[in-house]
């Protein structure tokens, strides 16, 4: 007889954030994603706390760097992991430089994070980069391959076959991107019938602007606060999508559309993320325009770099427009909460929320129009102008969504819808049944499904 097969969902679900996912198949305990739980109150103390025992996981694959997806794996080393990740190479090198700022955040702050600088060492030594489309044997009926989810650099959708001769395909996509985009490569479609899909899709709800209508109603928005004698702040991750909207910027300050205005890069690290991103050609569209100087994708003309020598200091002294960029995406912690309350304050100033806001955070309080918001032990008065950019966020939208599912061509005979509030997972459950998915499941956390 063989194993039992199960899946149990103890992040994701019923959430945007702390993405993980325990595959059990084959004798063996996979993790997809090992992410941390972001925004709303509580949030640190349930981050301290593992769902489970690290040294009984044999391997954990990245769909992509974000810290809501892999911002964990330092903890699960720091407790005893010692099997392999796997993660595209972009995926690896864009985690190293994100897990250790955030372990260099808590050491400025004073502050008692998840893990250390030391295991953020330790786990680094453990990721393989593994590129798309090269099927990677886990075990004897367990094996894998990445494919690319055009979220991020490096993002990627997850297939997986186990038992007699891959007889039972697994699909995982926790973030699709957008299709069209300058810099990222189309989301790739996975065709074939499908045993178990899990989607995410945290603007499932919503309708994208075409990014050249973003695009306009960007320089408006720059144009009004510079006229204002405002900053934009931009709480958002130093990796990922962010790169979008600075290509956006540089390119319409290029075409004379905006003046010339710094972007300032807040963050501990004292890493040029434009570099990480060149040594990866290889995920965008285009890989010898990762290599031009000037009006190419990673342009950074107006880019300045807080964690450089004098770089946060110059920031802390500047006056004027400019705009601001500072983790966390969410606003209640690092660098963007400081920005948050010295800005918020004063009507002059815009904030951008370009990323899906968890439920209760700061960022979701703005967006639903909040007067005053408290940021750590402070309240602080919203007198500044807030607006959502998701646009430039990197998640498909709803139609975007329903054209993948589509591609996948075959039978998908069960689904679960994970990563989103209950507005977006309500409509990606009507999505998949529009598409013909019979068995649709929102899991709980917590929740284990045999298949």
């Amino acid at each position: 007889m063989s194993a039992p097969r199960t899946l149990t969902f103890f992040g994701g679900a019923a959430t945007a954030s702390g993405s993980m996912i325990l595959l059990e198949a084959a004798g063996a305990r996979v993790l997809l994603d090992a992410g941390l739980f972001e925004g709303g109150v509580g949030i640190t103390e349930k981050n301290r706390e593992l769902p489970l025992d690290p040294a009984k996981v044999n391997a954990v694959l990245l769909s992509q760097a974000g810290l809501a997806y892999a911002g964990r794996v330092p903890q699960l080393v720091r407790h005893g992991f010692t099997g392999t990740v796997y993660a595209t190479p972009a995926t690896r090198d864009l985690a190293a430089v994100l897990h250790t700022e955030m372990a260099l955040s808590h050491d400025v702050t004073g502050g008692e994070g998840v893990y250390t600088l030391a295991d953020v060492v330790a786990a680094q030594a453990l990721v393989v980069g593994q590129p798309y489309r090269r099927a990677v044997h886990l075990r004897r009926n367990l094996v894998f391959e990445f494919a690319d989810a055009g979220h991020v650099l490096g993002s990627a959708s997850i297939e997986l076959r186990t038992g007699e001769g891959g007889s039972h395909r697994i699909v995982y996509s926790g973030c699709l991107g957008r299709p069209g985009s300058p810099l990222l490569r189309d989301p790739e479609p996975m065709p074939g019938t499908v045993d178990t899909l899990i989607i995410g899709g945290p603007f499932a709800h919503a309708q994208h602007p075409m990014f050249g209508d973003a695009q306009h109603e960007l320089a408006a928005i720059i144009n009004t606060t510079v006229e204002r004698g405002g900053q934009l702040i931009v709480p958002a991750a130093s990796v990922g999508p962010v790169h979008e909207f600075i290509r956006a910027v540089q390119e319409l300050w290029r075409r004379e559309m905006i003046p010339r205005l710094p972007i300032w890069l807040d963050t501990p690290a004292p890493i040029s993320h434009s570099t990480v991103l060149r040594l990866h050609p290889e995920a965008i569209p285009r890989g010898e325009h990762a290599y031009l100087a000037h009006g190419g994708p990673f342009d950074q003309a107006l880019v300045r770099q807080a964690g450089a020598e004098g770089g946060r200091e110059a920031l802390e002294a500047h006056e004027g427009p400019a705009i601001i960029i500072a983790p966390s995406e969410m606003g209640d912690t690092g660098r963007a909460a400081h920005h948050l309350r010295r800005c918020l304050p004063d009507a002059r100033n815009t904030v951008l929320l370009l990323s899906f806001q968890e439920e209760e955070s700061v960022g979701d309080q703005l967006e639903r129009g909040a007067t005053s918001v408290r940021i750590g032990a402070q309240e602080v008065p919203v007198k500044a102008t807030v607006t959502p950019m998701p646009a430039y966020s990197g998640h498909a939208d709803g139609e975007e969504l329903r054209a993948w599912v589509r591609s996948l061509g075959g039978e998908v005979r069960r689904a679960f819808v994970v990563h989103g509030d209950d507005l977006a997972v309500a409509m990606m459950v009507t999505i998949l049944r529009e598409e013909g998915v019979r068995d649709v499941i929102v899991p709980r956390e917590g929740e284990s499904f045999p298949f």
